[in-house]
């Protein structure tokens, strides 16, 4: 596997493993003792960030510099909403995006630069 591929691959399986994880935090609205659909619609709730990582993924997947940016962008809301009170949830909520952003951005300017005429 060329360094290429694994570039292009990378920020795509980050993206996909960081909303996984992220969803996991939402499980912990069922056994509350509410009703179904009070659980339910809690847990939709829950699911807000992981939309909005997936929507960042569906971009980044067609446009790997706005995409980037985007996680980036993602990156510092779940800082400022999240963590800004612990370390350690800081790190785990904004440096996946983060590293997510910057290898999209990566993989973005590698296209770019093949893209280019050679002289």
């Amino acid at each position: 596997m060329t360094t290429r591929k694994i570039l292009h691959w990378a920020p795509r399986v980050t993206g996909v493993l960081y909303a996984v994880f992220i969803s996991l935090f939402a499980l912990d609205v069922w056994g509350t003792g509410a009703s179904f659909w009070e659980e339910l619609a809690a847990f939709l709730i829950h699911l807000l960030p992981v939309y909005l990582i997936l929507i960042a993924l569906f971009v980044a997947w067609w446009n790997s510099w706005l995409g980037g940016i985007l996680f980036i962008f993602l990156a510092t809301l779940f800082s400022l909403l999240f963590g800004w009170r612990d370390p350690v949830t800081l790190l785990l909520l904004a440096l996946p995006p983060t590293v997510t952003g910057l290898l999209f951005m990566a993989d973005g300017c590698i296209s770019k630069a093949e893209l280019r005429p050679r002289m």
